[in-house]
């Protein structure tokens, strides 16, 4: 080691003063290119990478707050429902919508039908369905009938709802309208 500074002494001692502090420049240079790319360099791209991979990581954060707060909501929603579900509580679907349309005064004549339908194979919640169909109603007639569905004890659900308006030959406009109730229990 004595041997290469003294090598680099004498090397230095035969150059001008003007050449010595452009040596010493350019080897400050060096050093501090050195020093940047191994050093400073890496530990720049990985603090900009720590950022990118902070910032992505809040981003899923929020999005994970905001998912537990609908699901809370959903669970909220979920317990209300299954708390108007009784267990075991069988409802006779079309009997009951039988007395719901006598209750929006629609008559015998346009109350078409009352069809049961195959159901969902659900085993936590076993559900009823049924097809109704009416004809010649007015519209008040089967909003009534449709209100007092969806306020009704037994947790009716509308599932699909068809509506055609015609004459009733005076000039007056009825409706035919076909919809699809559900009614659940708990097993």
């Amino acid at each position: 080691m004595n041997g290469l500074l003294a090598a680099i002494r004498g090397y230095l001692a035969q150059r001008t003063t003007r050449e010595r502090w452009l040596i010493v420049a350019g080897g400050c240079v060096a050093g501090l290119l050195f020093v940047y790319g191994v050093f400073i360099g890496p530990l720049t791209a990985q603090a900009i990478a720590t950022n990118a991979r902070t910032s992505e990581l809040e981003a899923q954060v929020t999005k994970a707050l905001q998912l537990a707060n609908e699901m809370r909501g959903l669970q909220g929603e979920l317990a209300d429902v299954e708390g108007r579900i009784q267990p075991g509580a069988k409802t006779n679907l079309i009997a009951l919508l039988s007395t719901l349309a006598q209750d929006a005064k629609i008559s015998q004549d346009q109350l078409e039908s009352i069809e049961p339908k195959q159901p969902s194979e659900n085993k936590k919640y076993p559900e009823t369905r049924a097809e109704v169909r009416l004809k010649g109603t007015s519209l008040e007639q089967a909003v009534d009938f449709l209100y007092r569905i969806e306020t009704s004890s037994s947790h009716l659900i509308v599932r699909s709802l068809k509506m055609r308006t015609r004459g009733d030959g005076a000039g007056n406009p009825v409706l035919d309208v076909s919809f699809s109730v559900s009614s659940f229990e708990r097993a």
